[in-house]
């Protein structure tokens, strides 16, 4: 019982930045674990739990976009993510297919960027990071930079996963694929990320998986087998019934670079000051944030190192 204890003692001392979590909804979607999250506004989009379409079991998360531009995005997610080395996973179904405009499916709060987000988004049919302190984009949206990325299938499930560290490392992988123009930071050569540059370094304090459109378009997004850890997860594994602990994966993947080709200049990605005009290139003053560091009954496990 004394060793027992000692052990819980010392697991309470352990840093967060060892916090591990998985969802695959089996249970139902917890609202405390994965609240809503719409910054600014929220005028029409919904998030609901749908058990007629999942990756795996019988249930995922359904985000449908509102029809009023920027204001219709809504979002999910928690404030339980490790700090200086994140990986997070999830499988995700579209049924719009990615077009010249900006749209962004994952936002996550940046105490580099000053409370801005980093934002997985979509742009020139390819999949992109884009920074919302200054619209910078990964990979540079050239003709080589469009090519160096990959698209987004609809109507089908893919594995979307990616590695921030606080060196200013990004690295992304889709289906177990690593994207040669979604990865950045020491150690690595991407001729398409002059934009982007080196000095930014992630900094995120949340995850939040959703549906965001600047030029009025509107997507359903299906999201399933979640999770969040600090180190790589893959495609293999899949989510917990509830919010519980992940392992590491051992594939790494190789670079896959089947981008369609650039087709336009894309929207301005800047968010709008009001819901009418989505375009327009400030940012309303208002934000709604969670400030909770860590959602109730979410499962936080402690690993000894």
């Amino acid at each position: 019982m004394l060793a027992q204890t000692s052990l819980l003692a010392l697991a309470a001392l352990l840093p967060f930045s060892l916090a591990q979590i998985s969802d695959g909804f089996e249970n139902g979607w917890n609202n405390n674990t994965w609240p809503i999250y719409a910054p600014d506004c929220n005028q029409g989009g919904t998030v609901t739990l749908d058990s007629t379409v999942a990756h795996s079991g019988k249930n995922s998360l359904k985000v449908t976009g509102g029809s009023s531009g920027y204001c219709g995005h809504i979002f999910f997610g928690t404030t339980a993510v490790p700090t200086g080395n994140v990986f997070v996973r999830a499988w995700m179904r579209h049924t719009l297919a990615l077009g010249s405009n900006h749209v962004t499916f994952i936002v996550m709060p940046d105490t580099g960027l000053a409370g801005k987000h980093l934002r997985l988004s979509g742009q020139e049919q390819i999949f992109e990071y884009n920074r919302e302190s200054d619209d910078a984009t990964l990979p540079d949206l050239s003709p080589n930079g469009v090519a160096s990325s990959t698209g987004f299938p609809t109507a089908t499930w893919e594995c979307v996963e990616y590695n921030l560290k606080s060196d200013g490392t990004i690295e992304t992988w889709v289906n177990d694929q690593l994207i040669s123009g979604l990865t950045v930071g020491p150690g690595f050569t991407n001729p398409n990320s002059n934009g982007w540059g080196s000095a930014y370094k992630p900094a995120i304090t949340g995850v939040y998986f959703g549906w965001e459109s600047y030029a009025g378009s509107v997507d359903t997004v299906w999201y399933d087998d979640i999770a969040i850890a600090s180190s790589r997860i893959g495609c293999s594994a899949t989510g917990g019934s509830s919010a519980t602990p992940v392992g590491p994966a051992s594939s790494t993947g190789t670079p896959k670079t089947t981008a369609p080709a650039s087709s336009s200049t894309p929207v301005t990605s800047v968010k709008p000051t009001t819901t009418s005009s989505p375009a327009t290139s400030s940012k309303p003053t208002t934000s709604a944030a969670p400030t909770s560091s860590v959602p109730a009954n979410c499962q936080v496990v402690y690993v000894d190192v």
